[in-house]
């Protein structure tokens, strides 16, 4: 029976049996598990002191072949404020989506940051780190601005005017 399957093999191209070449140095490479996320980054606000609040994101397997997720955890939280269910050796198939929850748990009236990490098999992601942000109620994150790039600019005009003399 392997015979006829070598047979089978052999007269067909890599389109027809589900291999594709690797990057040009002749590997033959099997599909990849693949994902998205739902954000780049996860947002808790308006969390009143002494009450937990959480945010959910997705992850959804995209590629052609399951996607392998090694560990999801928290890596940094300093003022320990936030708390996953930490997940290790999870399988998802190509279209499967699966939501998770982060609950932050502010004790000062401050914002929090800390890091969720995944390890998947996902090359393009195989340690992907998602940015985590508490904020108290009532708390104005500050807007992104281009003043920074204006300074910048204002200092590198003031430098090349001194520069000359």
């Amino acid at each position: 029976m392997s015979i006829l399957a070598l047979t089978f093999l052999v007269g067909c191209g890599p389109q027809d049996t589900g291999l594709t070449n690797g990057n040009n140095d002749n590997d033959i490479v099997n599909g990849t598990g693949r994902m998205t996320l739902s954000v780049t980054e996860l947002v808790i606000e308006h969390i009143v002191l002494g009450f937990s609040q959480s945010a959910q994101f997705t992850v959804e397997s995209v590629g052609d072949a399951n996607l392998q997720i090694y560990e999801m955890r928290i890596v940094a939280d300093t003022d320990d404020v936030f708390f996953f269910n930490e997940l290790e050796n999870l399988e998802m198939a190509p279209g499967q989506s699966e939501s998770y929850s982060v609950v932050a748990d502010l004790t000062v009236d401050a914002p929090s940051y800390g890091e969720l990490r995944l390890r998947t098999s996902d090359p393009d992601a195989a340690a992907l780190i998602l940015p985590l942000h508490a904020y108290p109620e009532g708390y104005v994150p500050p807007e992104d601005t281009d003043t920074e790039d204006t300074d910048t600019e204002d200092t590198d005009t003031a430098a090349d005017s001194g520069g000359g003399a």
